[in-house]
């Protein structure tokens, strides 16, 4: 049975919101699915989910938007089984490519 979730950022600093990936949104996705594209001071990156579910929806952010570890960035539906109990459902991952 799905549970709802809100997704909510894990990142070890804030990091800047740079627009959503909108194919993803009401669509089942597998963990790693990249949802929203950001940058951190360290260059830009995705926002990926931290297991497998359902995407419902973004929050209502302004691009160029700060956002905290913690902040509520999505919302999204996981069976119990898939949900990552104790870390974030969401992370930012640095875009390695060149």
């Amino acid at each position: 049975m799905p549970f709802s979730i809100k997704l909510s950022l894990g990142a070890e600093h804030p990091i800047i919101f740079e627009g959503w990936l909108e194919d993803v949104f009401g669509k089942y996705v597998r963990k790693g699915t990249a949802f929203a594209k950001a940058s951190s001071p360290t260059g830009p990156g995705y926002i990926v989910t931290n297991g497998p579910m359902f995407l419902s929806s973004g929050a209502p952010l302004v691009l160029g938007s700060r956002m905290v570890p913690g902040e509520f960035i999505a919302a999204g539906a996981a069976n119990g089984e898939d949900i990552p109990y104790g870390k974030p459902y969401c992370v930012f991952v640095p875009n390695t490519t060149p």
